[in-house]
């Protein structure tokens, strides 16, 4: 086991839970992987020197207040992981409810996590210790908001399962906040059933705790997921999000956004499976790095065999905005059936320096200026959000950091 595993180890899991057999298989396989260094490929970018300088505490109570939102919905609140908000209060057509061991069990983690590029995975398996189930019928908008205290040192590791029934509609906004400097390490899955729609948006901003996060979403026939990002930075992020088209006629769609600043280290990994034919997606993602932040994508379009009619693109622009930032871009196809269409496209740039002198010519300052063409440059990935309230919201926060 390496050092870093025995450290994140350390704290026994509670035994009495139920999930003895899956905190032994995610054991067993952090013990027998260990976790990822610079010499694993999907790692490469991102060492976790952070993590092991970490010395982590028991999570202490915190209570933080929660902001507002543009959409009426319903609220789960995980403060430091834990949820706070009351299952048994939920309307008709979202339903909250422990995970049985039996429904985890089903399902085979060694293809889904791979080896030491997953340890992450492995780890949450090891050590969750609440494991909840949502299910989505209907027509709904769920607000899932994770806050971390001033005071958190700990380490946590959420997991999320969250079924959309056939014919389903869900909005759903995960809001990440983040003011301490532990660990949380999140899994969520999402199974998006025949014909159902979801329109995901992710606003994330942190400080320095380490935020790690896997989801996974399945999309059967017919169905519909799109996913809009916007990651405002933070010590240490890492989101893996895995997008499996499973169904005849199904589309997804990924938008992101990252702005970044001094000592900040945003690494997105993403992949888009087409495994069966007549599929449709697209990927756009955009990086803003300035002071020394460090930026990573790597971007993947995999077309299984027998999946032709399947037709993808992907595509990235990337400014940077200062001598010391970097960005590290990796766009990938991967494509076993011949009669599709996908494509990719990678820049990275800086801002132009004419554009600058003509709005300077007009009067505008030259702090207004920047902030003009940093936001028209980074509103484009958040204009493809469907619902015109949360667009609005996600541009407004862009405007105030900018």
């Amino acid at each position: 086991m390496s050092a870093l595993a025995e450290k994140l180890m350390v704290t026994p899991v509670d035994e009495t839970s139920g999930y003895d057999t899956i905190h032994e298989l995610g054991q067993q396989r952090l013990m027998q992987y260990g976790f990822p260094d610079m010499k694993t490929e999907e790692w490469k970018y991102t060492p976790l020197r952070v993590l092991e300088k970490r010395a982590f505490q028991d999570p202490i109570e915190a209570t933080t207040a929660l902001p507002s939102w543009p959409v009426d919905g319903v609220v789960l609140h995980f403060e430091q992981g834990v949820l706070t908000s009351d299952p048994a209060t939920l309307p008709e057509g979202v339903k909250l409810s422990p995970i049985s061991p039996d429904l985890l069990g089903k399902k085979d983690y060694d293809p889904l996590y791979g080896q030491r590029e997953g340890a992450f995975g492995w780890l949450n398996l090891a050590k969750f210790k609440q494991a909840w189930h949502l299910e989505i019928t209907g027509d709904q908008t769920v607000i899932l908001a994770t806050t971390l205290s001033k005071a958190f040192e700990a380490q946590v590791h959420p997991r999320l399962l969250i079924d959309v029934a056939a014919n389903a509609s869900l909005k759903l906004i995960e809001d990440q906040r983040d003011q301490g400097q532990g660990l949380i390490n999140i899994a969520c899955e999402i199974n998006v059933a025949e014909a159902a729609r979801v329109e995901h948006v992710i606003c994330r901003q942190n400080a320095e705790s380490v935020w790690i996060q896997r989801t996974d979403v399945d999309v059967a026939k017919d169905a519909d997921y799109r996913v809009s990002a916007f990651d405002r930075g933070g010590r240490l992020t890492r989101h893996d999000l895995n997008v499996h088209i499973k169904g005849a006629g199904a589309n997804g769609e990924i938008d992101g956004l990252v702005l970044l600043n001094d000592r900040q280290h945003v690494d997105w990994h993403t992949e888009i499976a087409h495994c069966v034919g007549h599929t449709n997606s697209r990927e756009a993602f955009r990086f803003l790095a300035d002071g020394s932040g460090v930026g990573v994508l790597n971007g993947r379009i995999h077309i299984h065999p027998d999946s032709d009619d399947s037709h993808s693109d992907l595509n990235t622009a990337n400014l940077l905005l200062s001598d010391d930032a970097r960005i590290n871009i990796k766009p990938e196809l991967e494509i076993y059936s011949e009669e599709v269409t996908a494509s990719h496209g990678a820049t990275i740039g800086q801002l132009d320096e004419g554009s600058l002198f003509y709005m300077r010519s007009r009067g505008l300052t030259e702090a207004e200026g920047l902030a003009l063409l940093k936001f028209g440059f980074a509103a484009e990935p958040m204009m493809q959000i469907q619902t015109p309230e949360i667009r609005e919201w996600v541009l407004g926060q862009l405007k105030e950091v900018l």
